[in-house]
């Protein structure tokens, strides 16, 4: 009898459990896409202050090169872009969008058609 009582308390605590599982919501996605928007708005604010520098370089006649490689830009960004791409955006309007240089989204796209 005993040994019944404690069967039937472990399935009591097992449904609890079980029904207590589904209830918690996961976070995990949640952060991601809050990570994953942050990165974007801290990559728009860098190329928002580049563009600052570049005209104050252009005022004070400092020339400097920038080279597009796809090495400066984070992998997220870089998502993004082939994402846009591949579902057919114009590379102007991902220029747009990503506050990027059409230089940069171009080196982009070659290096995801020459990985592809």
């Amino acid at each position: 009898m005993d040994l019944w009582i404690i069967v039937i308390i472990l399935l009591i605590i097992a449904i609890a459990l079980i029904g207590w599982s589904f209830y918690k919501k996961d976070n995990g996605e949640k952060i991601k896409e809050e990570f994953e928007e942050l990165s974007l708005q801290l990559l728009q604010d860098i190329y928002q202050l580049k563009k600052r520098v570049a005209v104050l370089e252009e005022e004070l006649n400092i020339h400097s090169e920038e080279t597009a490689t796809s090495a400066k830009i984070h992998d997220v960004l870089k998502k993004h872009v082939i994402t846009l791409y591949t579902q057919g955006v114009a590379i102007e309007d991902i220029a747009n969008q990503t506050r990027l240089s059409e230089a940069t989204i171009k080196v982009v796209i070659d290096d995801y058609i020459n990985t592809k």
